[in-house]
């Protein structure tokens, strides 16, 4: 049994899984593995939302703390590979408890990092986990479901994700206003906590992967259409994190809202993107690559509405709540692509995936400190993040792998699986 499923040249996943659930306990299994991406999500995404509160705790400025949510994703892109190619021939159960152990100790450590300099290491060290983790839990949530329900499987884990933006961000936000940050990353810990915990108890001891070696999932990066995709992937999702990781103060500086109505705000953006998702989802399963075009099609037209009228309250949530939709379109499709033109490499396909969305926000989130620091203000990410859909526009229309692939379809074809 492989630790992920791998893919053919012409796209088909060779699925080496059980049909049937494996496991008697299968949705404790999985509620356990929500609770994890509940908590990373909160871990992530909820950085942006305490930005204010750690400006007057830790004496520091946007831009300094906007390198510390860089640290994290830089910690995910040296993460995730590493973990999953260097680790990939050992048992799943000890691989998951020890990766969900450091995710709650490195949660437990932003809590009491004394200062910006301090967290900036812990939001490193804590990335680590993050892509390896959700990789193999995606795995052995697909072997207790069996494969006639490893897309419910997976879509339980990845609603642990999106909660987090629609429930969470918010949460936290709220909390870091009437309390302190430190508060909101407290509740943080006691859910990676629970994770830790339910991981530890219901996780079934499936074996590695026993042909797993450096050079033999190496030799998946050979290829350019795998580049070209990894490339849209980060250059994409980098416009998101440009924007997304200063939200706060431009709702706050530069819109005037209080922090009362940002919490909604906030509730909106993850209904948003819970909503994108969906419809990424109807139309991937119709054309992954026209999505995919569509969805950054969209997020240039959100992020140049932002850049021109960024500064008026009303358009400034509307084209929020657009970009948001947008960028989940973009997501799935890509994706998708992505995931078709891995060949052979399961462990380090699921790895790069991760790496690359946490590329991108690495690299929008610098840019974005970048011009703030400049003293161009909470609008000029946008400005940035325009550059950047339009370059990852351009290479998922003529990119390699890309070019003339559109073929859209009333419904996806069904497959067996054998």
């Amino acid at each position: 049994m492989t630790d992920l499923p791998s893919v053919l040249d012409e796209g088909q996943p060779r699925w080496r899984l059980p049909r049937t659930a494996r496991d008697p306990r299968a949705w404790h299994v999985l509620a356990a593995f929500a609770a994890i991406g509940f908590g990373i999500g909160l871990t992530q995404n909820g950085a942006a939302s305490v930005v204010q509160d750690q400006i007057a705790d830790l004496g520091t400025t946007v831009d300094v703390l906007g390198l510390t949510m860089v640290a994290y994703s830089v910690g995910v892109v040296v993460g995730a590979p590493l973990i999953m190619v260097g680790l990939g021939r050992v048992r799943r159960r000890p691989l998951l408890i020890t990766m969900a152990a450091l995710f709650f100790l490195t949660t437990v450590a932003t809590v009491i990092a004394p200062n910006v300099e301090v967290l900036m290491v812990v939001r490193f060290v804590a990335g680590l986990p993050h892509g390896a983790l959700l990789g193999v839990a995606s795995f052995v949530a697909m072997s207790v479901m069996g494969r006639e329900r490893r897309g419910k499987a997976v879509s339980i884990i990845m609603l642990g994700l999106t909660t987090s933006l629609v429930v969470g961000v918010p949460l936290m936000q709220w909390l870091s206003n009437v309390a302190s940050w430190r508060i909101a990353y407290v509740v943080v810990a006691v859910i990676a906590g629970i994770g830790l915990l339910g991981v530890w108890l219901f996780t079934p001891d499936l074996p590695g992967n026993p042909d797993a070696s450096p050079r033999s999932e190496l030799r998946a990066l050979r290829g350019k259409p795998l580049w070209t995709a990894i490339i849209a992937v980060t250059v994409g999702f980098a416009g998101l994190g440009a924007v997304f990781s200063y939200i706060v103060p431009l709702l706050e500086e530069t819109n005037g809202f209080d922090p009362g109505q940002v919490t909604w705000i906030l509730v909106g953006w993850g209904g948003a993107m819970t909503l994108g998702a969906w419809v990424g989802g109807q139309l991937t399963d119709r054309s992954h690559v026209g999505a995919a075009r569509l969805g950054l099609a969209g997020a240039a037209v959100a992020l140049l509405g932002l850049g021109l009228f960024g500064d008026i309250p009303v358009a400034t949530v509307a084209l929020l709540v657009l970009l948001g939709s947008s960028v989940q379109v973009f997501s799935q499709g890509s994706q998708v692509h992505l995931m078709d033109v891995l060949h052979g490499s399961p462990s380090l396909g699921s790895a790069l995936s991760h790496a690359a969305l946490n590329a991108a926000t690495a690299v929008g989130t610098g840019l974005g400190a970048l011009v703030i620091a400049g003293g161009l203000g909470y609008q000029a990410p946008a400005w940035v993040a325009l550059v950047l859909a339009v370059a990852a526009l351009v290479i998922v229309v003529l990119g390699r792998g890309y070019r003339g692939s559109v073929q859209w379809r009333s419904s996806a074809p069904h497959r067996e699986e054998s």
